[in-house]
């Protein structure tokens, strides 16, 4: 379980990968600072007691992107990749999401998106949850998810590839319009139908937590 750390962490940080997701991907709790380096917006994090980390979004870096701050001690690469491989899973991030982490090649500035990254089900029903979340009595339609996805989630030219079943439709419409067709969220207790579309659970927004999306919203009654 991942939690957001109400304060900045204490520690001298050094970046040890890069996500092809954007800060609010990840959590709602931002914060705006300074150090040596530049200004940029991040959070702190806590996996249990062991483990704690940063995600930040320098100026200078790629849009849609955040690294992964780990405290300077960290310095053993098995270690730090075994924190890497926690950080992902906690978060539920795709594979394809990852840019570049320790023990890859790197030059920079040139941060490339793996073109195998795009949308499937299972990170799109988080998206759906997440989007539900931040609005007005955690109230939702599929036409406001499909509205609000790009704020969250960066559409790749694999995502606008044209739909194989649907015509005059991208694959990535299809995909979120599956979360519901195929109702895993209301199996697992996360949704349930309202006047008007659908509403975020107390569950729903529980598990949102558990991955360290917290809104500032602490009810969907």
């Amino acid at each position: 379980m991942i939690t957001v750390s109400a304060f900045p962490h204490d520690f001298d940080a050094v970046p040890q990968a890069i996500f092809w997701r954007p800060l609010v991907y990840f959590t709602m709790q931002t914060r705006k600072d300074i150090d040596d380096l530049d200004e940029y917006e991040g959070a702190s994090f806590q996996i249990g007691n062991r483990i704690s980390f940063d995600l930040r979004k320098y100026a200078g870096h790629p849009d849609f992107t955040v690294s992964v701050y780990l405290p300077m001690q960290v310095g053993d690469l098995g270690e730090i990749n075994e924190i890497i491989d926690k950080v992902i899973k906690e978060f539920k991030l795709p594979k394809g999401a990852i840019a570049w982490r320790r023990g890859w090649d790197f030059k920079s500035g040139s941060v490339s998106r793996n073109p195998a990254d795009r949308l499937f089900e299972r990170e799109a029903r988080n998206l759906y949850l997440k989007i539900a979340a931040l609005q007005p009595r955690c109230r939702v339609t599929t036409t406001t998810v499909k509205t609000e996805v790009q704020r969250f989630y960066p559409l790749s030219s694999a995502d606008r590839r044209p739909s194989t079943t649907r015509s005059n439709e991208q694959i990535w419409r299809q995909i979120i319009g599956n979360v519901i067709v195929h109702k895993y969220p209301f199996k697992q207790g996360y949704l349930c139908t309202s006047p008007g579309g659908l509403r975020l659970k107390e569950e729903g927004l529980n598990y949102l937590k558990s991955i360290g999306f917290a809104p500032v919203s602490a009810s969907c009654e």
